[in-house]
């Protein structure tokens, strides 16, 4: 569903980022017919800033380097770059996606991830993901990819770039310590 047609949206630079395993390639997918997507890793190779696989099978980006070397211009339309770290570039706008932890573990041990690397991945996630490197007055929407499918999802971030990224940030970032806290057996004696 596009708001009031494609042409109408803003033309400008989206990072779509959070912690592996929280539905960002779903998401970019899903609005693929939309936008133009631009995968951080491949956008990394092109420009020959993708590190050899180390330990834990990454491939480390030099992420300084890649925003120093983007030729930002106005864009013509709305570009989305997708990656872990793509809200450390120079972008107008960030999407951040999140997953309950509990989900995120689920997912990352499909994709047959290390202990170590669920467990690191996890913690990330449960702190808040990219929160803490996100600058201010940027404008930011937050998304979580356990409730919603990827097509409801979609439809979210065409209806916040037609209304004009409003609200400017979450009222409330989403708190899964608060909210595992809240599911944890001692806070439920309370409520017998």
């Amino acid at each position: 569903m596009v708001v009031g047609g494609k042409e109408q949206l803003p033309k400008l630079r989206l990072a779509l980022t959070g912690t592996p395993g929280t539905g960002k390639t779903a998401l970019a997918t899903a609005l693929k017919g939309l936008f133009q997507i631009i995968e951080l890793e491949k956008l990394a190779e092109e420009l020959a800033l993708l590190g050899e696989v180390d330990d834990d099978g990454s491939r480390p980006i030099d992420i300084e380097e890649m925003a120093k070397k983007l030729d930002w211009q106005i864009p013509h339309s709305t570009i989305i770059i997708e990656g872990h770290l793509s809200h450390l570039l120079p972008v107008d706008a960030i999407i951040v996606m999140r997953c309950h932890p509990g989900v995120l573990d689920a997912r990352l041990s499909e994709r047959s991830y290390s202990v170590q690397k669920i467990q690191d991945n996890v913690e990330v996630e449960m702190l808040g993901g990219p929160w803490f490197e996100i600058p201010d007055g940027i404008p930011v929407l937050e998304l979580n990819s356990g409730s919603y499918p990827s097509s409801k999802l979609s439809e979210v971030v065409v209806e916040w770039l037609a209304n004009d990224m409003n609200p400017n940030r979450p009222v409330e970032v989403m708190d899964w310590l608060d909210d595992m806290a809240s599911d944890s057996p001692d806070s439920r004696k309370g409520q017998q």
